[in-house]
C-alpha cells in the first residue's frame, strides 16, 4: 500500500474528483495521512512508518488502512473548513451568492468522521479512552 493509493482513496471518499482545480493538493493530502498514521499508531498500539518511497513499513493492514482513512478524512475536511473560512456572501440586485455556511458543512462532516474513526477504534482497542481522560469535578469550599 502506497500513500498514493490513500490518496486516490481520499480524494473518492470526500469527492474531488476535479482534476483541474482539487479542493486540496497532493502535499495537503499526505500531510492528513501523515497525522492520521500518528493517531492510528497511538491509538492502535500500532508501528506504522512511511518510507521514503511513500511505502508502509510494516505493510498496512486493511482494517487499519480504513481507519486511517477515517482519520485522514476528519483532517481533510478540517483543512477544507480553514480554506473556506473566507468564502463570502455577495448580492446584487435580484442575484444573491452566499458561500459563508460552507466551514460549517465541512466541520459537520469532520464530525461524523471523527465519531465513526472513534466507534471504529473503540471496537478494536477496548483501553481506547477517546483522547480524554477521566476528570473528577472538584468543587471548592465544599467538605464533601
Amino acid at each position: 500500500m502506497a500513500v498514493t493509493d490513500l490518496i486516490r482513496s481520499l480524494r473518492l471518499e470526500y469527492h474531488d474528483s476535479d482534476e483541474a482545480t482539487p479542493l486540496l493538493d497532493d502535499e495537503q493530502l499526505e500531510r492528513a495521512i501523515d497525522r492520521a498514521v500518528v493517531s492510528v499508531n497511538k491509538d492502535l498500539k500500532r508501528g506504522y512508518v512511511i518510507d521514503e518511497g511513500g511505502g508502509f513499513s510494516p505493510n498496512l493492514e486493511d482494517d487499519d488502512r480504513e481507519v486511517l482513512l477515517l482519520f485522514a478524512l476528519v483532517v481533510a475536511c478540517r483543512m477544507v473548513q480553514a480554506k473556506t473560512a473566507r468564502n463570502f456572501s455577495f448580492s446584487s440586485g435580484d442575484k444573491k451568492v452566499d458561500k459563508t455556511k460552507q466551514p460549517a458543512y465541512w466541520a459537520e462532516l469532520a464530525r461524523g468522521y471523527l465519531a465513526q474513526y472513534q466507534q471504529a477504534i473503540r471496537e478494536r482497542n477496548p483501553e481506547y479512552g477517546g483522547g480524554v481522560p477521566d476528570v473528577t469535578p472538584l468543587i471548592y469550599g465544599s467538605d464533601a
